[in-house]
């Protein structure tokens, strides 16, 4: 499990003017600002389309309307992308009923808007228009207020990457039990299980350099990890025996659970009314599963839970984050990818305020895939997390843009340079460099003897162009 606190919630925020007057017997005059809404100003704009590829990503497309001395229209987050041209709809609200509204293209064509059904090509709209809103005041005279509307958008397919595979010396031969890394720079530790299910630790200075067994300390033999992850500054895991860990490099030390249970999955860290813990899956006093608030300071379990549902992941690479605010007070932590208990990988984004009830984001859940193996690189300046699962049939790629909440399978053109059914039935753990420029692919080894490969991928699609 990896550690990400860089994640920030999207929101659309709205501007309060604090407006406040002076004591009658004050001489001084507090000056107001007059802020007027104009007839001819559009109060809102969005785009929608019929086509099935692009239709419900088109829908979260949001605009930002600026009333300066032009009007601009444009949105910070890039449009989903297509090679194909397709039709577009304008939705237009304008501040008068009955405004006529002019689409002045690229090209200087000019075409009444008449209402959302009204359809352009995309390959025409998207390099730019005009909208000219025209309005008469009260003595009939016409007024006139354009905005220049601008469409951020990719120059090529943000799906693309560029594969090869890298000559490493001392890979590690990691099964599919658990693996993960925990990056320090330029390079970083990784926590796996071999094949032979015993607990390793490999460490590397650069992904493509040599990689070096680190010898494990505090882990008994014949303890598999089940979970890593970084929180406080610290190392914690979890083994197949049951146990908690806490640890720093590849030193660990037992931590006691005052009471009789049995931790099987950190799930991550929260602050819960000020105070550090960590939020666990594991069993109860009576050996039933359940969600446990496990308190750092005081070495307790500080609640128990109910069971976790049938589609919560209960093993496997997760992803987690801690947001502050929203409409609760104090810290909710988000939990996505990981493995069901029925062996399917779970698509769905969990959250919880307390550490031991936890509910669906969105309210529904989505029915998984069964998988061999699955891993999740985030990519924090892109706010992107790429999920990468091996099958009995081959290699597929999962993107989310929007923190886990929903994911879109990756085009062919993210796998130029690979070999899909290379990568059937195998193990894999996938992480990204620091510039945020490429992702490192590990492939494990299906038995003892065989080993590892490293692929490197070089993102190729993610200029932007607004015109």
């Amino acid at each position: 499990m990896r550690r990400i606190t860089s994640i920030a919630p999207v929101a659309l925020g709205l501007l309060a003017l604090v407006l406040s007057t002076s004591s009658c017997n004050s001489k001084r005059k507090v000056e107001l600002e007059d802020f007027q809404l104009y007839n001819s100003q559009i109060t809102g704009f969005a785009l929608s389309t019929a086509d099935k590829d692009m239709k419900e990503a088109l829908a979260k497309a949001a605009f930002v309307i600026r009333n300066t001395e032009t009007g601009r229209i444009y949105n910070p987050q890039a449009l989903p992308y297509s090679s194909k041209s397709y039709d577009l709809s304008l939705r237009i609200k304008s501040a008068t009923q009955g405004a006529e509204i002019e689409v002045i293209t690229a090209d200087g064509k000019t075409t009444k808007w008449t209402g959302e059904k009204q359809t352009f090509k995309s390959d025409a709209l998207l390099h730019g228009i005009q909208l000219r809103v025209s309005t008469k005041d009260r003595s009939g005279q016409l007024q006139s207020y354009t905005y220049k509307v601008t469409f951020k958008r990719y120059r090529e397919d943000p799906h693309s990457f560029s594969w090869s595979e890298a000559s490493v010396s001392g890979l590690p031969a990691f099964g599919s039990a658990f693996s993960t890394v925990v990056p320090s720079g330029d390079g970083g530790t990784m926590y796996y299980v071999k094949p032979s299910g015993a607990s390793a630790a490999s460490t590397f200075a650069s992904p493509t350099a040599s990689w070096q067994d680190a010898s494990l300390t505090g882990i008994p033999a014949g303890e598999r990890f089940t979970s890593v992850v970084s929180y406080g500054g610290k190392l914690y895991a979890t083994t197949s025996a049951s146990k908690l860990y806490e640890g720093s490099g590849v030193t660990f030390a037992t931590k006691a659970l005052s009471g009789d249970y049995s931790p099987s999955l950190i799930l991550g860290g929260l602050k819960i009314n000020g105070v550090s813990s960590l939020t666990l899956l594991g069993a109860n006093a009576t050996g039933s599963k359940a969600f446990l608030t496990y308190g750092i300071a005081s070495s307790s379990v500080t609640h128990v839970g109910e069971a976790p549902d049938g589609a919560f992941p209960s093993s496997g690479e997760t992803v987690s984050y801690e947001l502050a605010g929203g409409s609760y007070q104090g810290n909710a932590l988000y939990l996505a990818g990981g493995i069901t208990a029925s062996g399917k990988a779970s698509p769905n984004l969990w959250s919880t305020t307390n550490g031991h009830d936890w509910l669906i984001v969105g309210g529904k859940i989505t029915e998984g895939k069964a998988v061999t193996a699955q891993t999740l690189a985030y990519v924090p300046s892109q706010k992107r997390i790429y999920r990468f699962a091996s099958t009995a049939e081959g290699l597929e790629l999962y993107i989310s843009s929007d923190n886990g909440h929903s994911w879109e399978s990756a085009r062919t053109t993210a796998f130029s340079g690979l070999t899909l059914t290379d990568f059937a039935g195998y193990p894999l753990q996938a992480f990204p460099s620091a510039d945020g420029e490429t992702i490192y692919l590990l492939r494990g080894a299906k038995s003892s003897g065989e080993s590892a490969k490293l692929f490197v991928g070089k993102f190729g699609g993610l200029k932007t162009i607004e015109d």
